[in-house]
């Protein structure tokens, strides 16, 4: 016998739009969009078909789409909709009404998470779901279904409503729902005909019912439909089974939680070995479990070895986006060899006193150690079925992996370009290189067995932060080194003839130049990102969320040649360009004029007073009197660096501002094409133009950089951050700081994604500063970031700044301390958790500051990073062991204070 369903949903669509079903069996068009069955409109939002299905055991999947008055198809949002025709009655016609799933809804972003999911609202003993079938004629059979995520581990969700078998609006009667397919909660419950039409609500209340959350909004209804069976010779009968796909539990709660960041090498333990490691992880959600925290922010923590220097310790050059660094690895948990454990102690006192990290000394014992220790383990591996199956699984990555590893051993250097053999490699090579036989066996696996621990410690420290209600959160760079692991094995991949970087800001008046290979977009679409949901799907084995590390990046990249070494030259890919007859058709005829460093004797005693015809001698050539050029061996920023001898080093900064003295640039790969350089008009270049000249030129920079691309940019973001988001069930934030085009945060918003407030960084150009009660819901808040001075370190930096803040920020009267004292650390912190902001999220530093024992340090000891400095030293190092953090009950009970009082508890 067939069955009947007749699927209704309702959909507000603009003029000109139709809805259609589609799904994966031929009555639903087997997922063939053209095949999908048109819905007719009936009243108030109402869409509805009536489906003939033939009787089978089959699983049905399907979901709704909007045509587009251009024909565009717009699939919703959420997981694929499912039912069971063998649980069906084929006696009765069966209606599916459904609620469209919004792309931009709660539940479809950001709570669909692990972080929320599984870290704060992971249930334990689901109550099973038991089908109800259709079989009494007298009888209505309605199978409910609700989702949502935000309830507590001891609530659940129940049905109240309007007649008896709901308790007639009576609490202490709703029905309860099954948490078996968290977070969707099912119940299928029995009506008579006298029950009917009813209305009803969901709740959501502890076991006893004594703490009752309802839902906000009108009541729900439920009104038989009119039957449409008389189509249909096979049955008679009205519409008796129906199931309610309710959509989202509406809810106008707004969870907000606090966490606490701090990079794992700046963790401070008594087993540690001169710097954080994993496993020092337990202790630190220990503290924040006392604290009520619910986030741990870390630094990226990839494997970074290229120089074998302290070059290393910068964590966001990873030389691979897979492997762990060996640095955090805990030696006492992979051995009981006494010899080793003996070297161990003998080193611990001495490094754990360091202030401070000693990259060189702590990498230099734990690799010494980890080799004594493979070289007695390693004939039992073979035997060791854990080690074997991770191998197994990571063989996409690990064996590559392995052998760069071993290769930049054995030659010194992880420049790959410079390696006798393999300085390009094939997945052939690899794979022979992996066998036994090969001279390299022995040491690839020893880098196997490194990154077997490594992934041991950090899964159960995961894990363990976890069953605390405690998430994890990572950092995914932006980039990765240009000799890594990635660029080596897909160089295709990147464009490696150009450097990441920012445009000027706060942190670096020339910009930022990070070295790494900008991405091959158009590459990676070809085979659907695999490299990224590759990459992603490892981060997401340890961590429940996530920061993008300039996201700014998915909307556009500041792209700087490999000729620059600062990022002042830099263009924006993509972005709209600055077309020559655009140029010419605003009057602009001489583009050499533009393009060409401009280099005037006046220009040379302004930069170098005295020595200017020393310079001029040295460095240019003079092509007409008083005017110059570069010489070619210094044309470049990346040539005066290479060629210029120690003698002259003097000189670098004035002979980068000479190169970078232009208006325009050049496309490489396009001879019509052009861009305006950043800060323009800070150039002797563009202020010796005539004024109508330099009106024009201004009002073309104007235009791109904060008009033309603002279409573009979402564009590109909204085809590539999807795919962040829909290969991850990790929560996605971003780190938008910085020049911020105005599509970033309606982007980030319709997404779901967290944006990033830093009160002494507004977007806002005229402000000063953010107060926290501007926040947004959809953002994370904090006090400073791992490129900024601490709280206390930027209070004493500028007096000024900090007293116009001190009395319109915080609302103090009278001049303000000196230093920034515990009380005034505690305001800051207060204003930032009583934000509308989904997480507070506050540096370890910043959280001392609170404290008038732990907020003594010296503040300049506490910055990690300096980003105007690309040769910084990543050694920053907590002076408090997380042993006195866990056991100062008074310390964690004055965070506790400010967390509860600001309702950001969960417990």
């Amino acid at each position: 016998m067939a069955n009947f369903i007749r699927f209704k949903v309702n959909y507000f669509t603009r003029l000109g739009q139709e809805l259609y079903v589609s799904g994966s069996t031929e009555p639903l068009g087997n997922w063939d969009e053209s095949k999908a069955t048109k819905l007719t409109y009936c009243d108030n939002g109402d869409w509805e078909t009536l489906i003939q299905f033939p009787a089978s055991n089959n699983k049905v999947d399907y979901k709704y789409f909007v045509m587009d008055t251009n024909g565009e198809k717009i699939w919703e949002s959420g997981s694929n909709r499912t039912f069971n025709l063998n649980d069906l009655n084929s006696n009765y016609i069966h209606e599916f009404r459904d609620t469209y799933q919004s792309p931009t809804s709660a539940e479809n972003t950001y709570l669909n998470s692990s972080f929320f999911r599984e870290v704060l609202f992971g249930r334990e003993n689901p109550t099973q779901y038991s089908l109800i079938k259709q079989t009494q004629a007298d009888k209505v059979i309605i199978h409910f279904q609700v989702k949502s995520t935000y309830v507590p581990p001891n609530h659940s969700i129940y049905i109240v409503g309007s007649n008896t078998q709901l308790g007639n609006w009576r609490t202490d009667r709703a029905v309860k729902l099954s948490d078996e397919s968290y977070p969707i909660w099912k119940v299928d419950l029995e009506f008579s005909k006298d029950q009917l039409p009813f209305s009803y609500k969901y709740i959501i209340a502890d076991k006893i019912k004594s703490v009752v959350h309802w839902e906000y909004g009108n009541d729900r209804w439920f009104t038989a439909s009119a039957t449409h069976a008389s189509e249909y010779s096979s049955t008679t009968n009205e519409d008796r089974d129906f199931f309610f796909n309710d959509g989202e539990f509406k809810d106008s709660q707004l969870l907000r939680s606090a966490g606490v960041a701090v990079p794992i090498f700046s963790l401070r333990s008594k087993q540690g070995l001169g710097i954080g490691e994993f496993n020092d992880l337990h202790q630190l959600v220990d503290w924040s479990h006392q604290s009520g925290l619910h986030m741990i922010q870390i630094l990226p923590i990839n494997d970074t070895t290229v120089y074998y220097t302290w070059r290393d310790s910068y964590p966001y050059s990873s030389v691979s986006v897979y492997a762990l660094h060996p640095i955090y690895i805990h030696i006492d948990s992979i051995t009981k060899d006494p010899k080793i454990l003996a070297q161990v102690n003998e080193h611990r006192e001495k490094l754990n006193k360091l202030t401070t990290v000693d990259y060189e000394a702590v990498m230099n014992l734990k690799s010494k150690l980890l080799r004594e220790i493979y070289s007695k383990e390693k004939a039992s591996l073979d035997g060791n079925k854990e080690f074997l199956q991770f191998v197994k699984d990571s063989e996409d990555w690990i064996k590559a992996y392995a052998l760069y590893s071993v290769l930049r051993d054995t030659y010194k250097s992880g420049d790959f370009d410079q390696w006798p053999v393999y300085s390009s490699i094939t997945p052939e090579d690899i794979e022979k290189e992996s066998k036994p036989n090969s001279k390299y066996y022995d040491d690839m696996r020893y880098y196997y067995f490194v990154q077997f621990h490594l992934h041991n410690q950090l899964l159960a420290a995961s894990k363990y932060a976890s069953a605390k209600r405690i998430g994890l959160k990572g950092d995914l760079p932006i980039g990765v080194n240009r000799v890594s692991v990635d660029a080596w094995v897909s160089p295709h991949l990147f464009r490696m003839n150009m450097s990441t970087g920012a445009p000027p800001d706060a942190f670096a008046d020339d910009g930022q130049n990070w070295g790494f290979p900008t991405y091959n977009w158009e590459v990676m679409k070809k085979d659907g990102y695999a490299w990224w949901r590759s990459r992603l799907g490892q981060m997401s084995k340890y961590f429940h969320a996530f920061r993008i590390d300039h996201i700014l990046g998915f909307f556009r990249i500041w792209e700087i040649p490999t000729t620059c070494v600062t990022g002042l030259l830099g263009k924006f890919n993509p972005s709209l360009p600055l077309w020559r007859s655009e140029l010419q058709n605003n009057g602009l005829w001489d583009i050499d004029r533009l393009t060409q460093p401009y280099i005037r004797y006046h220009t040379l005693r302004e930069l170098f007073g005295e020595y200017a015809d020393s310079v001029a001698t040295k460095f240019l050539v003079e092509y007409s009197s008083n005017c110059f050029n570069m010489k070619p061996e210094f044309a470049t920023e990346r040539l005066i660096e290479k060629n210029l001898n120690e003698e002259d080093a003097m000189y670098k900064s004035g002979l980068f501002k000479l190169v970078q003295n232009v208006s325009l640039l050049a496309d490489a790969e396009d001879e019509n094409r052009f861009y305006p350089r950043i800060e323009i008009t800070k150039t002797s270049n563009f202020n010796e133009l005539s004024d109508d000249i330099k009106t024009i030129l201004h009002r073309l920079y104007i235009s791109y950089y904060y008009e033309r691309q603002e279409e573009l940019w979402a564009q590109i973001a909204l085809q590539r951050l999807p795919l962040i988001k829909g290969c991850t069930k990790m929560l996605v934030c971003g780190e938008d700081l910085g020049m911020v085009p105005k599509c970033v945060e309606p982007v980030l918003n319709d997404l779901g994604i967290l944006g990033l407030r830093i009160q002494r960084m507004p977007s806002d150009s005229n402000k000063d500063f953010y107060h926290p009660n501007e926040y947004s819901y959809l953002t994370v808040n904090t006090t400073s970031s791992h490129d900024m001075s601490t709280l206390r370190g930027w209070w004493e930096e500028d007096r000024a700044r900090s007293q116009v803040f001190y009395n319109k920020i915080l609302g103090m009267f009278g001049d303000a301390p000196y230093f920034c004292e515990p009380y005034v650390s505690e305001a800051v912190i207060t204003q930032h958790l009583h934000s509308q902001s989904m997480i507070s999220i506050f540096p370890i530093q910043d959280w001392f500051g609170i404290s008038s024992e732990y907020g003594s340090r010296d503040p300049k000891e506490e910055k990690i990073n300096e980003p105007s400095n690309p040769m910084h030293y990543w050694r920053y190092r907590m002076h408090i062991n997380l042993e006195t953090l866990v056991n100062d009950h008074d310390f964690s009970k004055n965070i506790q204070r400010l967390i509860l009082s600001s309702n950001r508890n969960l417990d």
